[in-house]
């Protein structure tokens, strides 16, 4: 054909596709100079520049939307003419001619936004793939979407109808489209999304002449989509479509009602879910009007369908001409019908079903559910009958720190005697945690310290005795109150109002640097105990040590296995204002679009979905500028591997955090890593992969050699420290009342 023969108006029921130049090759510069000369050309558009600079950008994405890239766009160009780059595509039926990318360059960037709801190699798997499209007025929206999504190679679409000013109420088309063929109009769109998608066109629609062409010829169909109004069509449709094994889909615009038909599973299923029996595409045809209303209403469920729909029916062919559709309900089909055309096509469990994806009033997640578990009761006035002081050193220690603010410790009182017992079905949040029970060591050993400070802080004695009833009881301490005691010094008084002020400091602002008396006074801390303490301020160590935070924070937030528990522990105080344990999110110092990403990341499918690609390592990047802006990294490390090792170290850790909080240093606990590298030695550590087993091992090795001299030292708590900076937590971390710690016996008489 040549050039000079085209006129616009010859293509009103026909599709012929864009023609393509390549300005690099010499028969394509004359056909396109030849084609300009004939005056065919109505517009010329060449935004090239703006499409190489969104494959910049799109390339390198470590340099930020804002970031510069003029070295990548040169690099992009490569010394050649702008003019040569690429394609130049003439669309006959508008006269414009218009510079693109090549297919390639075209699809990488068109399909960027694409990620990661859809992974490059299942956007591959599609390529390979052809959906058949009948009937384009909701198939036009269906047809629509899959290009911009481009979930399919291939299409073909089949309509023998043209666009009347009636069909404007909901298919995307102006008034100078009206007498377009609608399969020619679909067609055209596409090319005018992406002119590299491979579009074939059946304008007379299908019969049983050429229904073998449009699903064998050219591209073979994978998959139909059957959105005509004639009832025959869609029996034989369906009948060739199961010859060949063939999922079907349909969607009707009303009440959302979606229609799958898994062919390709179910090669014996039966057509339209048995809904006409055994009415033969020949009986169809020959139906009369009210026959085949019949069989349409009996296609789409006359039972289920909507009121108004339900009059139209009745009123078709009286008070109706057309079979009622809106826009709204249209768009809404093309969506479900793509979505789940998609699914079907990467191979996931779709099954045969017929049900309403309704939006009576548009679209909302379900609302997140909150906490409904019944409180446990409180004993009948348990805590007045302890003696005032110890019932006030005991509320204190209620205030102790403990793993995810689990709180699992228990009381029992005889008298002045105070036994610290841990109660294993508060530690079900830390379980994975757990396997070498350093966690409720060091908590059990906390909390015995607060009771000691309180004590002390009153002047009254205590005295501490460990494992009272033996290594393998779930007494950790017994503590004796005296009812006197030598005068409390102004120290002990600072550190008994420090348990009442003592928090973890999340804050992101950056801390100035400990003094050496303060370093001396942490470390006085901690000497009376068997402990040690160890602690650095130098950037190296706060950066291996932000490094290998950050890991760990990710696999805790991001394996399955430890996902569940991450966020049992932490909330939303807003989600549950009435909780008594765990950490709010409000508390972590976060900003508002990180919030919302642990939001998001609170799906298990969401973190499942990053892990398994080894992505959403920059949801965690505020662990980083934690790290950046301490003070110091510090660790303490236990004496030995018995009990008694650790709930020493417990109790130097709230030793030394109520000495920061007297000299307003802020003490952060940061121990994912800590304990997943502890896992790594029992069963727990087989939830990670090997990959993320030898990224612990080195980051833990890292932290070890760079911070603590002992290659041996058992690590109890990692911790980095704030001076300077006061945050508060937004909202107070909850505590439970003592009642629900508290057991009260006799007191014993020697």
């Amino acid at each position: 054909m040549q050039f000079t023969d085209l006129i616009l108006s010859d293509y009103v029921d026909n599709y012929v596709p864009p023609t393509l130049f390549r300005l690099s090759q010499p028969a394509d510069v004359t056909a396109l100079a030849e084609l300009e000369h004939s005056g065919v050309v109505a517009a010329r558009h060449d935004m090239l520049t703006l499409q190489l600079e969104n494959l910049a950008k799109i390339r390198t994405p470590e340099r930020g939307r804002m970031g510069e890239r003029a070295d990548v766009f040169e690099d992009l160009i490569a010394g050649r003419p702008r003019h040569e780059i690429g394609a130049w595509v003439f669309y006959p039926w508008s006269g414009k001619l218009v510079h693109i990318l090549d297919e390639p360059e075209f699809v990488e960037v068109r399909t960027a936004a694409n990620r990661n709801k859809l992974t490059s190699d299942e956007q591959r798997a599609l390529a390979g793939k052809t959906v058949g499209i009948l009937g384009l007025s909701v198939g036009n929206a269906v047809a629509l979407t899959i290009a911009a999504e481009r979930s399919a190679g291939g299409i073909k679409l089949a309509d023998f109808d043209e666009l009347d000013l009636s069909n404007l109420n909901r298919l995307r088309a102006d008034v100078c489209d009206l007498g377009v063929n609608k399969a020619v109009l679909a067609a055209r769109q596409i090319a005018e999304l992406d002119p590299y998608l491979q579009v074939e066109v059946f304008n007379d629609g299908i019969d049983d002449l050429n229904i073998d062409a449009f699903f064998d010829g050219g591209r073979k169909v994978d998959l139909l989509v059957e959105e005509c109004d004639m009832p025959w069509i869609k029996v034989l449709s369906r009948e060739h479509a199961r010859r060949r094994g063939i999922p079907v889909l349909m969607e009707a615009s009303d009440r959302g009602m979606l229609d799958i038909e898994r062919f390709d599973l179910e090669p014996a299923r039966p057509l339209l879910h048995g809904l006409i029996g055994d009415l033969t595409t020949a009986e169809l045809e020959n139906m009369d009007r009210d026959g085949q209303l019949a069989a349409m209403a009996t296609i789409v469920g006359v039972d289920d369908i909507s009121d108004r729909t339900a009059v139209s029916v009745v009123e078709m062919d009286a008070t109706l001409t057309t079979w009622p559709q809106l826009a709204s309900e249209v768009n809404h089909g093309g969506a479900v019908v793509a979505t789940v055309a998609r699914a079907i096509l990467l191979g996931h469990d779709v099954p045969s079903v017929r049900r309403h994806v309704e939006l009576p009033y548009g679209i909302g997640r379900t609302p997140r559910e909150t906490s409904t578990a019944a409180k446990d009761p409180e004993p009948e006035a348990a805590v007045e009958q302890l003696p005032a002081d110890v019932r006030d050193i005991l509320e204190l220690a209620m205030r102790s720190p403990s793993g995810g603010n689990t709180q699992q410790w228990r009381f029992a009182v005889r008298g002045r005697v105070i036994d610290v017992v841990h109660m294993p079905e508060r530690s079900h949040t830390h379980r994975l945690f757990e396997g070498r029970e350093t966690v409720r060591r060091v908590v059990l050993g906390a909390v015995t310290e607060s009771i000691v400070v309180a004590a002390r802080a009153r002047g009254l004695s205590a005295e501490v005795e460990y494992d009272p009833q033996g290594a393998d009881s779930l007494v950790y301490t017994r503590v004796t109150v005296g009812e006197n005691g030598s005068a409390a010094t102004a120290a002990e008084i600072a550190l008994g109002a420090a348990l009442i002020g003592r928090y973890s400091e999340r804050t992101r602002e950056a801390g100035r640097l400990l003094t050496d008396a303060e370093i001396n006074a942490l470390h006085q801390a901690v000497e009376p105990y068997s402990a040690r303490l160890w602690l650095s301020g130098e950037e190296k160590v706060k950066h291996v040590y932000g490094e290998g935070t950050a890991i760990g924070n990710r696999l805790r937030t991001l394996v399955a296995e430890m996902h569940t528990e991450t966020f049992d522990e932490f909330y939303f105080r807003s989600d549950e204002p009435g909780r008594e344990d765990g950490v709010p999110l409000e508390n972590l110092g976060i900003l508002l679009p990180e919030r919302i990403a642990l939001r998001i990341l609170s799906r298990p499918t969401v973190a499942e979905f990053l892990h398994e690609r080894g992505e959403g390592a920059g949801l965690l990047e505020y662990t980083r500028t934690w790290a950046a802006g301490a003070s110091a990294v510090g660790a303490i490390t236990a004496a030995g591997t018995t009990r008694r090792d650790f709930v020493e170290a417990g109790r130097a850790l709230q030793r030394m955090w109520l000495a920061a909080t007297v000299l307003g240093v802020g003490v952060h606990p940061t121990t994912s890593l800590m304990f997943e590298a502890e896992m790594l030695s029992g069963p727990e550590g087989e939830v990670f992969t090997t990959g993320e087993r030898a990224e612990i091992e080195t980051q833990m090795a890292d932290f070890r050699r760079v911070l603590i001299t002992d290659a041996d030292a058992p690590l109890a708590i990692v911790f980095r420290a704030v001076a300077g900076p006061v945050t508060a937590d937004l909202v107070l971390t909850p505590r439970r009342p003592l009642a629900l710690h508290l057991d009260i016996y006799p007191a014993t008489t020697e």
